[in-house]
This record gives C-alpha cells, sequence and structure tokens, in this order.
C-alpha cells in the first residue's frame, strides 16, 4: 500500500471541484451510510431534478450552500484499498485566494481543475502558481466538464497545449492531464467508455498509485 497521499483541489468558482471530491467519495463507497442517505435526501430537493448532488458533500458551510461557493477549506480524510487520502477542498473565488494558499501549504500534489468548455483562465494560472510557490511538485489538470463539450478530443487537445504554455511557463513537474465529468463520473474512479481517445488512468488510479518523493528540504514557508 502506497503511503498517505495529501492533496489539494483548486480551479474556479463553478468548475466543479466540490463534486469531483464527492463523486470519488461517493463511488469508492467511502461514506457511512446515514451520509449516503443524507446526501440522497439533500438532492432530492436540490438542483439537478433529484440526481445526486455531490457537491453537497463538501459544501457543509451554510454560507456556502446559500451562496453557492465554497468558502473556507475543508479538509476531508478517506481510505481506499490501495493509499490513504487527506483533501483540501479550497475556494475558488478570487478574495478567498489566502485560504487557498493555506491549504496548499500542507499538500503533496494538487489537482487542478479546468472548465473545458473555458479552457485555461487567468484563475487556473494563478493557482497553479500559488501551489508551485507552495512547494507542490506534482500536478493533475482536470479537464472537467467533457460532458457538456460533447466528449470532444479537439477541443480537449487545444485546453492540453494551452497547459502546456503554462507548465513551461512555471516550470512545472510531474504533471499529468486527464478529461473529466465531475457529475457524470466519467474517469472520475473508472475509465470511461465517452472518450475512447484518451489512453490514460482515471483520476482516482492515478492518485492511488503517483510515487509522491519526500524532499528533505521543504517549500516555501510564510
Amino acid at each position: 500500500m502506497k503511503g498517505l497521499l495529501k492533496f489539494i483541489t483548486c480551479g474556479s468558482v463553478d468548475d466543479g471541484k466540490s463534486t469531483l471530491i464527492g463523486h470519488i467519495l461517493y463511488d469508492a463507497k467511502l461514506l457511512y451510510a446515514d451520509q449516503e442517505k443524507a446526501l440522497e435526501l439533500d438532492s432530492k430537493v436540490g438542483s439537478r431534478g433529484g440526481a445526486i448532488d455531490y457537491s453537497l458533500l463538501l459544501d457543509g458551510l451554510m454560507a456556502e450552500r446559500e451562496q453557492g461557493i465554497t468558502i473556507d477549506v475543508a479538509y476531508r480524510y478517506f481510505t481506499t484499498d490501495n493509499r490513504s487520502f487527506i483533501v483540501a477542498d479550497t475556494p475558488g473565488h478570487e478574495e478567498y485566494t489566502r485560504n487557498m494558499a493555506v491549504g496548499a501549504s500542507f499538500a503533496d500534489l494538487a489537482v487542478i481543475l479546468v472548465d473545458a468548455s473555458q479552457g485555461v483562465l487567468v484563475q487556473t494560472r494563478r493557482h497553479a502558481r500559488i501551489c508551485a510557490l507552495m512547494g507542490i511538485r506534482y500536478f493533475v489538470f482536470a479537464v472537467n466538464k467533457m460532458d457538456l463539450i460533447e466528449y470532444d478530443e479537439k477541443r480537449f487537445r487545444h485546453i492540453e497545449n494551452q497547459i502546456a504554455v503554462l507548465i513551461e511557463e512555471l516550470k512545472l513537474a510531474n504533471v499529468t492531464i486527464i478529461p473529466v465529468s465531475a457529475t457524470e463520473g466519467d474517469n472520475v474512479t473508472t475509465k470511461s467508455d465517452n472518450m475512447p481517445w484518451y489512453k490514460g488512468e482515471a483520476l482516482l488510479s492515478h492518485l492511488e498509485t503517483v510515487d509522491i518523493k519526500e524532499d528533505t528540504e521543504k517549500g516555501f514557508y510564510m
């Protein structure tokens, strides 16, 4: 079994960070039965026409529920058969970038969400830069909402090129790019049949197997 992986999720508002982590916890059956029941009931009255709203698992604060954004850093601990994880779900909102830096300072790996319909935004670049400054050396760019662009490979390749520019600019090492749909579950915990052109792993498999080399020198201190 691999050692503990501490990772952070970041992205712009509405990029689907909470949905993504919620989906991992739900699919991997890492919820207590009462949490699962509460989630299903919660979602029934939610906005997705009775479909499960996975983000409700993480957006615990009432203020967030009302505003529909993640304000504070929410830490979740979970274990699969292959690894234990601590995830920091961080705010995407510009005003809350400071909280994001707090989450980044503890993590070994960053999962940065990119909206497939929008591509790399100023906020994406900012989050990648903060993570790199904080000493994170492992990155996953999860190109989310692939379902909304009909799993279009050409669009994904275009975003991959935008990310390549960012990697070069920030000198990022150990980068993986995965096309996903957090709401539909494509490439989240299992490989998706909707994107046969993508030959890599699903997100959870990658997180379970990625080898984090511990540095004796730690990153940035504040």
